[in-house]
């Protein structure tokens, strides 16, 4: 009997144990396991190495600035205007330069001339723009308005040539904010150009708006510069022009129809010049 309750202790003992040990396997297996899953602590940033560079949202901003100068009526530009201002695309400070000289001008009642001279000066980025106001280059005296402008609409030709077109400058006064003078480009400038456009009689369209208004007048102006590619295809302007307009006004466009009529709320428009480029 003692022998046999002797085994029977020594087994339970045993057992026990072996209890004891599998419970402290499982402890140790989890207690790793907790451990691969912690994250490693982060280091702390080396004050030494290279920082990375601005971020794009910290870079200057590159969208281009556009300036219009020009000389109003019974005015002269300076002898040296379009040699100094093409100078700034020939040195790089402007991406493009357009210097125009108005040789006639639409005649109707309440039009008048529009200037002597003009140019459309565009910067690669306002920084640009601001660099060259700040400089003496940017004087050309008191008969020379310069004008800070945006593009509302625009469209170009690859078989636009800037030296070669005969430009057509309408002069408008706003009276509606910058963003529905946008919209109304849109929706009637647009469609107005494009039938010229497609036909290819007119190589490039710009519409520009004034960010404050000069000259004399209380709003804003804008300025819807057209170029048409030589002298034979503005020739062709009416031809093109007027059937398209006829159409447009027939009821296939009823909202263009309506702007037609509304555009005299926006605008006035008091003047279309007939230049050529100052070469």
């Amino acid at each position: 009997m003692n022998n046999q309750y002797s085994e029977e202790k020594t087994m339970k003992i045993q057992s026990g144990n072996n209890v004891n040990k599998m419970f402290g396997l499982m402890l140790a297996c989890m207690a790793m396991a907790a451990c691969g899953n912690r994250e490693a602590p982060v280091p702390a940033p080396d004050q030494g190495a290279a920082q990375p560079a601005a971020t794009a949202a910290q870079a200057p901003d590159a969208t281009p600035a556009n300036v219009i100068l020009w000389s109003p009526p019974g005015k002269t530009a300076p002898a040296d205007f379009a040699q100094r201002l093409r100078a700034l695309q020939d040195d790089g400070a402007a991406s493009e330069v357009r210097v125009v000289k108005e040789y006639e001008h639409e005649v109707k009642e309440g039009y008048g001339p529009g200037f002597d001279e003009l140019a459309i000066v565009q910067f690669p980025s306002e920084l640009a723009y601001e660099q060259w106001k700040a400089s003496p280059a940017s004087d050309f005296g008191a008969d020379v308005i310069t004008s800070r402008v945006d593009v509302t609409t625009e469209r170009r030709s690859r078989k636009n040539d800037p030296n070669r077109s005969i430009y057509v400058v309408s002069q408008y006064e706003t009276f509606v904010s910058p963003e529905a003078y946008r919209i109304y480009s849109e929706d009637y400038i647009n469609p107005n150009m494009d039938n010229q456009y497609h036909s290819g009689i007119m190589t490039r369209y710009t519409m520009y708006l004034e960010r404050e208004a000069t000259g004399g007048l209380e709003h804003p102006r804008a300025f819807l510069v057209t170029e048409y590619a030589s002298q034979s295809e503005f020739d062709r302007k009416a031809s093109v022009k007027d059937p398209y307009k006829a159409l447009l006004l027939s009821g296939t466009h009823p909202e263009w129809a309506r702007l037609n009529v509304e555009k005299k709320k926006m605008r006035r428009d008091f003047t279309e010049s007939y230049a050529k480029p100052v070469l």
